[in-house]
């Protein structure tokens, strides 16, 4: 009795997960509705493709010109819809990065800056480690350097403006040699 019922909980659990954890879905976006076109675009309305594809394009570029490379091409899922969206547990935000895993932009997240500043958390998950990330890098690091590295308004709402501040200071303070073994002490 004790074996079937282990079974059942082994068997229902990735049922579970998908539904009590929306952002899981992004392992599996085509279970989710979405045109995967490649290893690292999938889209919920394709004629929004070139767009897409065009933000995406930008995105890395840039930040592989001024930040640093990729290890692994991030994957993102362009939601033109709020209801793809909201499928991923997402309602409010504009973009969202989960772990190393990919991003899910929004309809309200279809901006070269965006994508840029959610490229910044997928390079961070890379280079210093997802529980590292979730359980040891500082908020203001996390966010300021996205903040600091693609965001061109002069003033941000708080925190974000603080944790700016506080990036760039400590960017400053320590010059650009070794910036992820830094990163990795904070």
């Amino acid at each position: 009795m004790k074996l079937r019922l282990l079974l059942l909980i082994i068997v229902l659990s990735p049922l579970a997960l998908w539904l009590g954890y929306k952002p899981i879905r992004i392992l599996a976006p085509e279970l989710n509705g979405l045109d995967c076109v490649s290893a690292t675009i999938c889209i919920d309305d394709i004629s929004q493709l070139d767009t897409a594809s065009e933000l995406y394009s930008s995105a890395h570029t840039f930040i592989e010109k001024h930040v640093a490379p990729f290890e692994t091409n991030p994957r993102v899922i362009f939601c033109f819809s709020p209801s793809c969206f909201n499928s991923f547990g997402l309602n409010d935000m504009r973009a969202v990065t989960v772990s190393t895993f990919g991003v899910v932009v929004g309809p309200r997240g279809w901006g070269s800056s965006f994508l840029a500043h959610e490229f910044i958390h997928h390079l961070q998950h890379e280079k210093l480690g997802n529980l590292e990330v979730w359980f040891d890098t500082p908020q203001w690091f996390m966010e300021g350097m996205a903040y600091s590295l693609t965001d061109e308004r002069e003033a941000l709402d708080e925190p974000w403006e603080s944790y700016r501040d506080e990036f760039e200071r400590w960017n400053n303070d320590s010059g650009t040699d070794h910036f992820w073994q830094r990163a990795r002490s904070l």
